[in-house]
């Protein structure tokens, strides 16, 4: 049986997946230190800080050994198959490419943030910044900044908050966080929707995979060089048609790994919320 789908049909549907991914996929991809992966683990570099020293007129200097060390993580890969029935296509006045398209494009996001938040909550810091029985509130938000700059994670545009859906109501709460005299009419959080915001030197964003043991989110704030995620290969689709069914078959993949990579600069908030 031939198929009766043009093959730009196949093409564009491609195209479709990649731009999608690309714009509405992972909320954290663009948060990590990522690295293009050849094999099936990768690798990333630790160098050691380095402090100045002074020396003594006409004196030798003592050279420093920077620590040098490294973490790994190992590829797995992810799959979404799904079939589309050829004859089906004329019977539907929806856009069901498109519908396949967002389907494969939000399971492979939320699958990668979902290996980022491990990685995040593994490799955390001992010290947990919030309190398992009260709400998020300004004092643990600007724990959040202070730890940060005691532990000199650098104050570049690059630190990060993930917070559950209700945490970040709780935050809405917080005068100095929502309020205008505060921050100002360009700075609020209600503008566009509850995504992201920048307020302190952190960006803050809503994350419905953070996860979530009886009525505790555990809400994650990081530095984007202290996680590392390595993509082995990008979102790809692969159509065929299935004669059997009569139908064609999408296959979207994807092969990922994550891991902490410096605890000083990841911090988990713990704070009570609805189960």
């Amino acid at each position: 049986m031939a198929p009766s789908i043009d093959t730009a049909f196949v093409e564009e549907y491609n195209s479709d997946v990649h731009i999608s991914f690309q714009q509405l996929g992972s909320r954290l991809m663009g948060t990590t230190r990522k690295g293009a992966v050849r094999g099936s683990v990768v690798y990333f570099q630790i160098f050691g800080s380095l402090a100045a020293q002074s020396k003594s007129r006409n004196a030798q200097h003592t050279f420093i050994d920077p620590l040098h060390t490294r973490v790994s993580a190992t590829m797995v890969d992810w799959y979404i198959p799904t079939l589309i029935d050829d004859l089906d296509l004329l019977k539907v006045n929806t856009d069901e490419k498109m519908a396949h398209v967002r389907t494969h494009v939000g399971g492979l996001g939320k699958k990668a943030d979902q290996i980022i938040i491990a990685a995040l909550t593994a490799g955390a810091n001992a010290s947990d910044l919030g309190a398992v029985g009260e709400a998020m509130d300004l004092a643990k938000m600007l724990a959040i900044v202070e730890t940060f700059s005691t532990a000199e994670v650098p104050d570049d545009g690059q630190r990060f908050c993930a917070v559950h859906p209700k945490t970040f109501v709780q935050m809405l709460k917080v005068s100095e966080f929502a309020n205008a005299d505060f921050v100002g009419t360009e700075s609020l959080p209600y503008k566009g929707g509850m995504t992201a915001k920048m307020w302190m030197g952190v960006m803050w964003l809503v994350e419905p995979n953070i996860d979530i043991t009886t009525n505790v989110a555990t809400n994650l704030a990081w530095h984007k060089s202290a996680i590392g995620h390595g993509v082995n290969k990008e979102i790809n689709t692969n159509w065929d048609w299935e004669n059997t069914y009569s139908a064609w078959s999408a296959v979207s993949c994807m092969s990922m790994g994550a891991v902490g990579i410096e605890d000083t600069g990841i911090y988990a908030i713990s704070t009570l919320t609805t189960a």
